[in-house]
């Protein structure tokens, strides 16, 4: 399947005259010109450089810059330094970016637990879960720093490969790694179901056959067939 990009290449620039100087006292959330106009110069460098994919999940990103999100890959609460980093931020749906904010904070959650069952008691533990350590990188620039694939730093087929219908199967540990945190292929199975659903609201063969004909753009063929078998049995259940 065609992933569209195996990374973020070029690497994107700061422009006019901008460094990541010019950001420092600046939060993410900051209305000042300098931070409105990097993220609005940012979003669209990457649109094309990413081909209006999510840098995970591969899907199609919306059209309306609002609905995506520059994802941060390490999480700027725990590491603050890389906020404004142009090798620490890509393109990525929402639900990749919900879905990697909740695996960051199940990871904070069972580091603090068991740092408060130790003896003496503990303190909240913060650790982002696509580190190698807790120390984070005095620059991004090394693969090796990262446990999940890198949108800039990895090549994408190298660790995972997207067969049709969005099924992710994991060719490296950072591959299995990006796969179950970011629960990719969850929603394929969604995106399934709701293919049937819609097949099953045609009515007469030649309509359904044209629309499971459709499906093989983006699915195998046995996953078309099966599609097929559980839009029959709907029919009959409704019958």
């Amino acid at each position: 399947m065609n992933i569209g990009f195996d990374r973020i290449d070029p690497t994107p620039s700061y422009v006019n005259g901008v460094t990541l100087a010019s950001f420092a006292g600046l939060t993410w959330k900051s209305k000042a010109g300098v931070v409105t106009q990097f993220k609005g110069n940012l979003k669209a460098e990457l649109r094309a450089i990413q081909h209006g994919l999510c840098c995970y999940c591969r899907r199609q990103l919306p059209n309306d810059p609002q609905d995506t999100d520059l994802e941060h890959i390490i999480e700027k609460a725990a590491h603050p330094t890389f906020t404004f980093e142009i090798r620490n931020l890509a393109l990525s749906c929402t639900t990749c970016n919900g879905r990697k904010n909740t695996a960051f904070g199940r990871m904070c959650g069972k580091l603090t637990k068991r740092s408060l069952r130790s003896v003496g008691g503990g303190t909240r533990v913060i650790r982002c879960p696509v580190l190698s350590s807790n120390v984070p990188p005095l620059t991004i620039s090394s693969s090796t720093d990262f446990r999940w694939v890198h949108p800039h730093l990895d090549v994408f087929r190298d660790h995972i490969t997207v067969r049709k219908g969005y099924i992710f199967q994991k060719r490296t540990l950072k591959g299995h790694r990006t796969i179950k945190g970011l629960e990719l292929n969850a929603l394929g199975r969604v995106e399934h179901r709701a293919a049937v659903e819609k097949l099953s609201l045609r009515t007469g063969p030649i309509s359904i056959a044209i629309g499971l004909a459709a499906q093989l753009h983006f699915n195998s063929p046995t996953q078309v067939y099966s599609m097929a078998a559980e839009v029959i049995r709907e029919k009959l259940r409704t019958a």
